[in-house]
Order: C-alpha cells, then structure tokens, then sequence
C-alpha cells in the first residue's frame, strides 16, 4: 500500500510539473516563435547567400576560361598573321634575290655578252694598235718629207746666197770670212764647208746679182750658227 501511495504521488507531481512546464513555454511560446522565425530567415538568407556566391564563382570561372580562350584565340590569330608578314616578307627578298641574279645572268648572256664584249674590245684593241702603227708611219713619213722639203729650200736659199757672195771667198794671198787661217775647224753648212759651196756655185753659175738685205741677214745668221757649233766642239775637245 505504501508503495502505491508513493507511486500515485510521483504521479501527480509528474503531471503538476509537466502542466507548469506547459504554463512556462505558453508563456514564451511568441518569443520562441519570433527567434524560430529569425532563425529560418538567416538560415534561408545564408543558404541565398551561398548559392548565389556558388554561382557568382561559376560565373567568375566561366568568364575567366572564356576570356582566357578569347585572349588565345587572338593571339594565336596574331601569330599566325605574324609569321604569314614575316614569311611573305622573306621569300619577297627570296624573289628579289633569285630575279637579280637572273637579269644579271640574262643580262650578261643575251644583253651584254661579256665574252662578246671581251672579244670586240679586243679586236678594237687591235685595230687600234693596227691604225696606230700606221699613222706613226705616215707621221715619220710626213716628217721625213718635211724635213727633206726643209733641207732641199734650205738648200735653194743658201744655194741663191752662196751664188750672189762669191767675193766673199778665199783668194790666192788673202783667205776669205768662212777660211780662217788660224782656224782647225772650218764653218760648214750641210756637212760642206761654207767655202767650197761659194766656189761651187760661183763656178756654176756666172750671173751675178746683188744680194739684199734679207739674204745677207740669213747668211750671217748661219755663220753665228757655225761659229758657235765650232766653239763648242773645241769646248769639248778641250
């Protein structure tokens, strides 16, 4: 009986303390209310907040690989334009070179022959050689024939001087102006001396005229000439 007493006790207390309980949480059952409240919004703004930083990073990685790819697409496509500049550029100058030596090859085969060349220039050198020859030939030809016409009017004049200047020559007893007694070397004219021409040609010829002034000049003009020849050849015996 004592037992069932007891129990019958825990009972009541039991429910007492459960229907306290329950004037309890009524009492901050609105309180409980709002922070459940508050509690559900930040969980459901926490969870907005990760699933939008969950896309906003998907969405930073997709723009991140497609600005990536982007960037190598174009630079690749700049490369690639690049190497075609740099490649155009280098056979152009390939081209260049290759159509130089062509014309210069053409030019010198079919234009300008350089062995042609070579051989017209040598047979120019040859004519030229040739017509050299000859005109040196004609000029000491021409000079010889000058020289000679010189000497044959040389000759004429001191001929027609010699003619009209007997008197001035060698008698018996007193010797003339070009046969000085005390002379080695007598005066000469073309390789005679001057005495015997006026013997010569007072002999062969009998007309005598008066020589004038331009003759006697001539003639004395001559014997200064011999004489000073004379005197250097004494010079040069001495």
């Amino acid at each position: 009986a004592l037992y069932l007493k007891k129990r019958e006790q825990r009972h009541r207390e039991l429910i007492d303390s459960y229907y306290l309980m329950l004037n309890e949480a009524e009492k901050f059952r609105a309180k409980e209310n709002a922070a459940a409240i508050i509690v559900q919004k930040d969980w459901r703004m926490l969870k907005v907040k990760w699933n939008f930083d969950d896309k906003k990073r998907a969405t930073q990685k997709i723009q991140r690989v497609w600005r990536g790819y982007v960037g190598r697409c174009q630079f690749m496509n700049r490369k690639e334009s690049e190497m075609e500049e740099k490649q155009s550029k280098f056979f152009n100058e390939q081209a260049k070179i290759i159509q130089k030596y062509y014309r210069g090859f053409y030019s010198r085969k079919y234009e300008h022959d350089f062995y042609a060349r070579k051989s017209y220039l040598q047979h120019v050198q040859t004519k030229n050689e040739e017509v050299r020859k000859q005109l040196e030939e004609f000029a000491k030809k021409t000079a010889l024939e000058e020289s000679k016409l010189q000497e044959q009017t040389a000759r004429t004049e001191f001929h027609e001087l010699a003619s009209n200047l007997h008197h001035l020559s060698s008698t018996r007893i007193i010797p003339g102006v070009y046969n000085p007694p005390y002379s080695q070397l007598k005066p000469q004219a073309f390789n005679v001396d001057i005495e015997t021409h006026l013997k010569t040609t007072f002999k062969s010829n009998y007309n005598w005229k008066a020589p004038n002034k331009e003759k006697i000049e001539f003639f004395r003009q001559l014997s200064k000439d011999q004489i000073k020849k004379i005197e250097q050849m004494r010079l040069t015996v001495k």
